[in-house]
């Protein structure tokens, strides 16, 4: 097989009524025309299916002409590894869907690279990947004929209606918002339904884009542009989002409507469907893209309405809302606790609680029974206060701008809680609006893993040790306690190193243990550890980059910061924990004439009872990865 033109047949094809629409397996979003109209300016991507004639293709003889305008064809662009609209009239192009569900051209794929914003197709050697993998509406339509609708739960190992329910959801997406929803979904279970007598209200607000981004690389998982509103769009239901038709093209695609924020992907490889059940819809939020002028969006969840920025021109813009209900929303510092009594009480499953630092979204029926959503809040806030404090910010360098986000949620993809942006917590264990869970453990870790430089130090001591350097801060500093000390870990380990254990070869516990000892042994503290987020911060790109290509540049990189800080050399204590250092490194210190600290700094304080809610190790230790598989 070769790309020559004697390998090429035109093929006599019965022209379709109906246009066919591809749909990309890890995206479920539609290839597409995002923008321009004619080969010159046209730009192929990915967009949401909606059904447009943007989304369309007409197969015929092995060309996929589009909806648009079947004057136009798909085509390869060789020269820059993507693919663009040509006159069909000449266009020698032949697609077709192999085995293995992937689109080819030749010796090529149509492949949909992992980078956000995911809305780019390029051409690639194919593989087994599902990013390669692509479903054409045609197929979905006949595999769903007769099949009997889903019932939750049911087992994670049940693939095939686990794909007959992202069927559903992509078939509803294409099909005319004038018409019924073909495949009503299972609302009830979760995120929850809205009465159909609650009032619909039109409300007008502004886009605040004037800021974009960060102003520079907080090497650290950063909040996104989420501008929250206190509307709710009701499951089944069409809205309009209305901007104006003075708005160009460009500005548009910078805004995207967001229906819930409850992102996890359920799917069979997630780590809480295998070997379990899914107790929700595999996708329960959707993303829609906008245009100037009149946008008409129906959501077959429902969810509270988010706006999410991407990064371009910075500007304001007033937009209308049409068809929506009231959600609980709580503004703490705005909004009164006897006004929350009231509020509360709104139509809507889904509630949001904003204050300076973060926003949570919790189920509404939890968050009715808040009766001091003034306390819940601050707690949250101060817990991510003393984050950005451990993490080194404070008055001389503030924080990234924009809010964490922590989302409840009926399941989640993987742990009792992840990390992330949003941070997910499984209601099963954790209900964000009881007040102990701000001053919950699992909180401070995984908001903690949002602030780690994991490519720079902290995956090199261990990601779920370092990660509990802001747990036990923040432990110390509401409870004056140390779990550490709770469960004996320094003891325990102590005396592993003394029997000849390294620091490779402990656990999480033992090498959280080994930059304790430090911490405990010279009167600098917490200090030292702020330090080192400002220095790994202040590095220039190139820096950076160069330090994230090699494990043992990250181990030297924490015992110079480290013994710089503290004034004293720590030679000893990695020697004695086994722990590799480069003679490079090593010289650089001793050229400093700092004194050697002793190598032995093990701490062997006393237990004393926790004050901290306590869950198992395997809740708190599941890797928490910031999922692909997003919506």
């Amino acid at each position: 097989m070769h790309d020559g033109l004697n390998q090429k047949w035109w093929f006599e094809s019965v022209e379709t009524k109906e246009p066919e629409y591809l749909i990309n397996q890890t995206t479920t979003t539609c290839l597409a025309v995002r923008s321009g109209s004619v080969p010159s300016d046209a730009e192929v991507g990915l967009l949401k299916c909606s059904g447009s004639k943007e989304e369309g293709w007409f197969p015929f003889g092995g060309s996929w002409q589009w909806a648009g305008n079947r004057s136009y064809c798909l085509g390869p662009d060789y020269s820059t590894r993507t693919v663009k609209l040509e006159d069909s009239s000449n266009s020698t192009a032949i697609w077709s869907m192999d085995e293995y569900e992937r689109f080819r051209i030749g010796s090529d794929a149509l492949d949909v690279p992992w980078e956000d914003p995911r809305t780019k197709v390029v051409l690639y050697s194919p593989h087994d990947g599902l990013n390669q993998k692509w479903w054409k509406f045609s197929d979905l339509k006949t595999n769903l004929e007769g099949a009997p609708p889903a019932v939750y739960p049911f087992p994670g190992s049940d693939e095939t209606t686990y794909k007959q329910e992202i069927a559903r959801g992509i078939l509803n997406e294409l099909n005319s918002k004038s018409d019924p929803l073909p495949y009503p979904r299972d609302v009830a279970t979760f995120p929850g339904t809205v009465d159909a007598s609650t009032p619909r209200i039109t409300k007008k607000m502004t886009l605040d884009l004037s800021v974009l981004g960060q102003d520079r690389d907080f090497r650290m998982t950063v909040p996104k542009d989420w501008q929250l509103t206190d509307l709710y769009l009701a499951e089944g239901d069409v809205c309009q989002v209305i901007l104006p038709e003075t708005l160009s093209e460009a500005q548009a695609l910078q805004i995207t409507v967001r229906i819930g924020a409850h992102i996890d992907w359920l799917q069979p490889t997630s780590a809480n469907v295998i070997n379990g059940q899914y107790d929700r819809m595999p996708i329960v939020s959707e993303v829609f893209d906008v245009k100037p002028g009149v946008n008409e969006i129906r959501s077959q969840y429902g969810g509270n309405i988010i706006f999410m920025f991407s990064e371009g021109e910075h500007f304001t813009v007033d937009v209308d809302v049409t068809n929506v209900v009231e959600a609980p929303y709580y503004h703490y510092g705005q909004t009164s606790n006897a006004e929350w009594e009231t509020i509360k009480t709104r139509d809507a499953p889904q509630t949001l609680m904003e204050s300076d630092k973060c926003v949570v979204v919790l189920a509404t029926k939890d968050a009715r029974e808040i009766t001091s959503p003034d306390e819940l809040a601050s707690h949250y806030d101060e817990i991510i206060g003393m984050l950005n404090y451990a993490a080194g910010f404070d008055e001389s360098e503030v924080p990234p701008r924009g809010k964490q986000w922590l989302v409840n949620d009926a399941q989640i993809t993987a742990g009792s809680a992840h990390a992330g942006f949003p941070a997910m917590f499984w209601r099963v264990y954790y209900n964000m609006a009881d007040n102990n869970t701000p001053y919950d453990w699992v909180s401070w870790h995984e908001l903690g893993h949002n602030y780690q430089q994991g490519p720079y130090w902290s995956g090199a001591y261990g990601i779920e040790s370092t990660v509990n350097l802001f747990s036990l801060y923040i432990q110390e500093q509401l409870f004056d306690s140390d779990r550490l000390e709770e469960q004996n870990s320094y003891v325990t380990a102590a005396d592993k190193v003394d029997n000849g254990m390294t620091f490779d070869e402990g656990d999480v516990w033992d090498q959280l243990v080994f930059l304790m000892e430090i911490k405990h042994a010279f009167p600098l503290g917490w200090e030292m550890f702020r330090q080192l987020y400002r220095t790994t911060r202040a590095l220039s790109d190139d820096e950076a980059k160069y330090l994230a290509q090699d494990h043992q540049r990250q181990i030297d990189h924490v015992y110079k910061n480290l013994s710089k800080s503290v004034g004293y050399d720590l030679v000893l204590t990695y020697d004695r924990w086994g722990l590799s250092l480069s003679q490079e490194a090593k010289d650089e210190i001793e050229q400093l004439g700092l004194e050697k600290a002793p190598g032995d700094l093990s701490h062997r304080a006393a237990g004393k009872p926790s004050q901290v809610t306590d869950v198992s190790d395997a809740q708190m230790y599941t890797p928490c990865v910031i999922l692909q598989m997003k919506v």
